[in-house]
């Protein structure tokens, strides 16, 4: 897997060795950061990875010119070698080796993107969802992008604006009101 635009185009983010990562292919980041790019400014701003795996979409954020990343990983191998690529590239980030919900249960750090990768058999994407927008860890304008298996849906949750789908995958996002 590489990182498709930005200063770090062409680099290749290695997957951590034994770590049951399932990163968000190629071509549905590309789409992923066309719709983000058309609507919004991506420089300058501050992101959430959750579920990061191996960094790849936190990464894409970087590289196109995000101020800041931050990680969050439950994985301890994945966590580690995410570390040590952040720390190879210079990049500037923060990696939190945690569960997801416990660290959004913890103070908010307001974020322009926020996007999150679970397993597909993540049973607590609700709470997930909720606690992204009921916390503030949204920014005013911001947007929070759920990756989810194409039979779920989430329409009717607060501040839905669109769903894509890509194979097995869809990618639906929400706006901070």
């Amino acid at each position: 897997m590489r990182i498709l635009r930005g200063k770090w185009r062409g680099r290749t983010v290695p997957f951590p060795e034994g770590a049951p990562t399932r990163p968000l292919t190629e071509k549905a980041r590309e789409a992923l950061f066309n719709i983000l790019s058309h609507h919004w400014k991506i420089e300058g701003t501050k992101v959430l990875d959750l579920f990061a795996g191996s960094g790849a979409v936190g990464l894409e954020f970087l590289s196109r010119g995000s101020a800041h990343a931050t990680f969050v990983e439950n994985n301890p191998k994945a966590a580690v070698a995410l570390k040590a690529l952040l720390t190879a590239w210079n990049a500037p980030a923060s990696v939190y080796q945690m569960d997801a919900l416990n660290f959004l249960e913890g103070t908010s750090q307001p974020m322009d993107f926020i996007f999150a990768g679970p397993p597909f058999r993540y049973w607590q994407k609700k709470k997930l969802i909720e606690l992204i927008q009921n916390r503030g860890w949204l920014r005013k304008g911001g947007c929070f992008i759920l990756e989810h298996p194409i039979y779920e849906s989430y329409s009717h949750y607060k501040g839905y604006w669109r769903t894509e789908s890509y194979v097995a995958s869809s990618l639906s996002f929400f706006l901070a009101e």
